[in-house]
């Protein structure tokens, strides 16, 4: 990719980064000891008038915020915001038998990041590393590679999964980043509910309706490393019941640097558009449809960029049928294409048809659904590396799921059993169950626990990837990985509790501990006394432990903090049978401790400063060293419905690895720049 296609490149004007970077850490100390003044000697000066307390609520009278509305609440308020994720159906956050986050539409503009992948650093133990320039490794509670395969990852209702690895080639999943209502993310399995491969965790992001999203929003930015990006959306109405909006938007990043130095040539360029339109067609009755379409280019050291292209179409219906019952039918067809010149190509055509419905009976909710997906691909096997063979397959997947949330004692204490019934093409018959519990001994107090079982199904790499490629064969160069058709579902038995305390109106704390005995993890086995040919088989086990704990406090009106900290422990084992050598490293590289303090503080004349202070440990092998890492950004709004910012990340350190390479390492670089947001 030529350099003469970005937006704006920095890295060729020095004086420009370091005056940029200068000015930055002068103002965010400016503002730090503004803001210490302030509450030493002015702190009613600094407040938005208090409204009056609202009279409390019960919890089950919680109603409803928008993320619109969830920067105008209190931390009480904050903690019980409602999700979808864990039950698949209405429930406040408080009472949920999960360890759940929820990154809401405001924390996404406060941290001033620009993609989804960033977007998750802000949850608590998520594991993001950034490998290359369009590559993360992402999950949770372990296991995490470039191909991690243990997360179960949505977008409006969409599997965002690929069954060529069971991960999600994160450099395509783009939305417009000011329409996304939350991101709702479950720390351990949800199977029971999302199906095989939601074994870690589950990652549901959900955008705005096109009601709340009417009018023109712009927004851009660029700086020394995001060279540039931004977007616009218009959303608008037929009639008083249908509402639409269309978006298009543009993502331009430069290549990170390699270790020891030189360009590592990974820039981005991707453009995508896209459209929703949400119709109440009779009182009980709400459709939905919508769309994405993109195209990009990212580079490659010394190769040709990588192409990507593909969209996507969602049709979604929903009756009412009572204040909490509903039914929905959803189906949606994608299209993927991706490009390696010399080694890959791969063409794949999705569609998916599900059914749900939930009600209410006496002390029970019933939620209950059944699924049907076809995913058929065209594998270009390029070069003599690598193949799947066969080059073109077809998979299936059926299930059905059915879970009852028993309210034994109302308000109080509530058991749910559930379990999904899954036939997939490559293991065959799956069942995850689940049974949960949750108690409130206090009007502030939640306990919660679960045992549940889940799989991650084998896939395209596991059962069909060979190399080098029999189809063009090398002289001289020997078998080195065989296929294996009979590599069966990896398996996890999760055992979880959790406690939720709000000690006063101003500050509460969320801890969950989990302890998970994995079986049948992928190992890599020699066929020969000289170590190859090996093929892939189910011969280690795993087991892992640890804990996270959060917090958030309302210091003042117009200062909050957030804090998070998690531990773990994930060991492997070989089987008897197993003659691995490496047990385990190829199948994670995970930090045992991670943590992040994030500070918020809303100043005079509509200046917000947001600081993020973000650790993470050591990774094993490939041995990576540990960082501590600075993100600021200072934002101001001096008209109504339009802001500006500046975004610092990274400022601890001239550039560092997140995730080193076994041969090339590139690491992630200072970044400084500017953004705009204008709404009307």
């Amino acid at each position: 990719m030529t350099r003469n296609r970005r937006i704006f490149h920095f890295r060729n004007s020095l004086s420009v980064g370091t005056a940029l970077l200068a000015a930055m850490k002068r103002f965010a100390l400016g503002m730090v000891a503004l803001a210490f003044a302030a509450s030493l000697s002015a702190q009613e000066a600094y407040r938005s008038p208090r409204e009056p307390e609202p009279p409390a609520e019960s919890p089950s009278e919680i109603p409803y915020r928008s993320p619109s509305e969830l920067k105008k609440l209190r931390l009480e308020d904050l903690v019980d915001v409602q999700i979808t994720s864990a039950a698949r159906r209405p429930e406040l956050l408080s009472h949920a038998s999960s360890a759940i986050d929820v990154i809401t539409n405001d924390d996404i503009r406060r941290s001033g990041v620009s993609n989804i992948p960033d977007a998750l650093r802000l949850a608590t133990a998520m594991q993001v590393a950034q490998i290359e320039g369009h590559t993360w490794a992402i999950t949770t509670r372990g296991f995490n590679t470039s191909t991690a395969n243990k997360m179960q990852v949505l977008m409006d209702g969409r599997n965002l999964y690929t069954p060529l690895f069971s991960g999600v080639f994160w450099d395509r999943q783009l939305t417009f980043l000011p329409d996304i209502e939350q991101i709702e993310i479950i720390h351990g399995p949800g199977a029971t509910l999302w199906g095989a491969n939601a074994v870690n965790g589950v990652i549901n992001i959900r955008t705005r309706s096109a009601e709340e999203t009417q009018g023109t929003l712009v927004y851009g930015g660029a700086g020394n490393e995001e060279t540039g990006f931004g977007g616009v959306r218009y959303g608008g109405s037929i009639g008083k019941d249908t509402f639409y909006r269309v978006y298009v938007m543009h993502q331009s990043r430069d290549s990170l640097t390699l270790e020891g130095g030189g360009d590592a040539q990974d820039d981005t360029d991707i453009t995508q558009g896209g459209f929703r339109l949400d119709s109440k067609v009779t009182a009980a009755d709400t459709v939905t449809f919508q769309g994405d379409g993109y195209s990009g280019s990212f580079g490659q050291l010394n190769a040709a960029d990588v192409e990507v292209d593909g969209g996507n179409i969602i049709g979604r219906w929903t009756r009412t049928l009572a204040t909490d019952s509903s039914l929905t039918v959803q189906a949606y067809f994608e299209r993927t294409h991706r490009l390696i010149p010399t080694v890959f190509e791969e063409h794949r055509h999705t569609f998916d048809l599900e059914l749900q419905h939930q009600f209410h009976y006496g002390q029970h909710d019933f939620v209950y659904g059944a699924n049907y997906r076809i995913s058929s691909d065209e594998i270009g096997n390029l070069g003599p590396t690598l193949a799947f063979l066969p080059d073109e397959r077809t998979v299936d997947l059926v299930s059905a799921y059915v879970q009852d949330e028993w309210h034994i004692v109302p308000e109080k204490f509530s058991l749910t059993a559930g379990s999904k019934f899954e036939y997939n093409s490559f293991s065959g018959f799956e069942v995850q169950p689940t049974v949960r519990f949750t108690w409130l001994p206090g009007e502030s107090q939640t306990v919660w626990g679960a045992v549940s079982r889940a799989v991650r199904t084998p896939t395209r790499i596991d059962q069909d990837f060979v190399a080098p490629n029999p189809s063009t064969p090398t002289p001289g160069l020997p078998p080195v990985l065989l296929a294996n058709p009979d590599f069966e579902s990896e398996e996890l038995i999760a055992y979880e509790l959790g406690y939720r305390v709000k000690p006063a109106n101003n500050l509460s704390f969320d801890l969950a501990i989990y302890y998970n005995d994995y079986d049948n993890i992928r190992s890599v086995e020699p066929q020969s006394p000289l170590g190859f040919p090996v093929i892939l088989e189910n011969n280690l086990t795993a087991r892992s432990y640890g804990g996270s704990l959060a917090m958030k406090w309302r210091a003042t009106d117009w200062w909050r903090l957030d804090g998070s900290v998690s531990f773990l422990q994930l060991d492997f084992h070989r089987k008897a049978a197993s003659a691995d050598p490496n047990p385990g490293v190829s199948e994670g590289n995970d930090p045992n401790r991670t943590f992040l303090i994030h500070s918020a503080i809303d100043l005079p004349h509509n200046v917000e400063f947001d600081s993020y202070l973000r650790y993470v440990s050591d990774l094993p092998s490939p041995a990576t060293p540990s960082y501590l890492e600075l993100d600021l950004r200072l934002g101001w709004s001096p008209i109504k419905n339009f802001e500006v910012a500046i975004v610092g990340r990274n400022l601890l350190d001239d550039h560092h690895p997140e995730f080193r390479g076994t041969l090339i390492t590139r690491e992630v670089g200072r970044s400084v720049y500017g953004t705009f947001r204008w709404s009307f």
